[in-house]
């Protein structure tokens, strides 16, 4: 028998070689046989725009306009509606129109003088609902000289008016009618509070003396229209 050969290292390595070298043939021609993928096309390069800084100054009067505000009045230079303050509502007959200028005078130009001859004051409620559903005025009535005074159209002026001051002038006239009607307006202020004032013009014209009232005894000369209406003003600075 033959001994046996024994592999050297030179057999191992050229055997390790070839093997070596059939994988690397397996892969090369592997690789020989694989199309590779196109490589994906690049997108056109972007066009670059330079926009060159302006220099335009802007017109400032096409500029907008600075916002303004309002300013709100303040409180105190509101006027005070809650006690009547405003022009002043004078109704009345014969005395109180013969009157007027002097009323005016004393009471302020806006005064309104509401006055007719031979008027009753029975037609007081109306003339004073008027005027308060427009004005928050003081009120005046003087009204007597030509008839009887009820206590209901009294009560029926004083409601409509409020809170506001209301003067009630009394009645200077040789009728019969004279006292009861002062009874009835005085006892009527004393009813509805500080705001109502009686105005006693029988006892005005007593402390004024003569020269006050006319022939009649009625109506006031020149003299007696500036004392009727410089007591009315006076009244109604204690209206409160």
């Amino acid at each position: 028998m033959l001994p046996k050969l024994r592999r050297g290292p030179a057999v191992v390595g050229a055997t390790a070689m070839a093997s070596a070298a059939v994988a690397v043939g397996g892969l090369i021609v592997a690789a020989s046989f694989s199309s590779p993928e196109p490589a994906p096309a690049l997108p056109p390069a972007a066009a670059v725009v330079s926009v060159a800084p302006s220099t335009t100054t802007p017109d400032p009067t096409t500029s907008d306009p600075a916002p303004t505000t309002t300013d709100a009045p303040d409180a105190e230079d509101a006027p005070d509606r809650s006690r009547g303050t405003g022009p002043i509502l004078v109704v009345g007959d014969s005395i109180s129109l013969g009157s007027t200028v002097a009323i005016k005078a004393a009471l302020g130009p806006d005064t309104t003088v509401d006055a007719e001859v031979g008027r009753q004051f029975s037609t007081a409620p109306a003339k004073v609902r008027a005027w308060a559903a427009r004005n928050p005025g003081p009120i005046v009535v003087d009204l007597g000289a030509n008839g009887t005074v009820s206590a209901s159209d009294v009560d029926a002026v004083l409601t409509t008016a409020g809170d506001r001051p209301v003067v009630l002038v009394g009645t200077f006239v040789p009728r019969s009618w004279q006292n009861s009607n002062n009874s009835v307006l005085k006892a009527a202020a004393a009813r509805h509070g500080s705001n109502v004032v009686f105005l006693d013009w029988a006892a005005a014209v007593r402390a004024a003396g003569a020269g006050i009232l006319g022939a009649d005894q009625i109506h006031p000369t020149p003299a007696g229209r500036t004392v009727l209406a410089t007591a009315i003003r006076e009244a109604l600075s204690r209206a409160a």
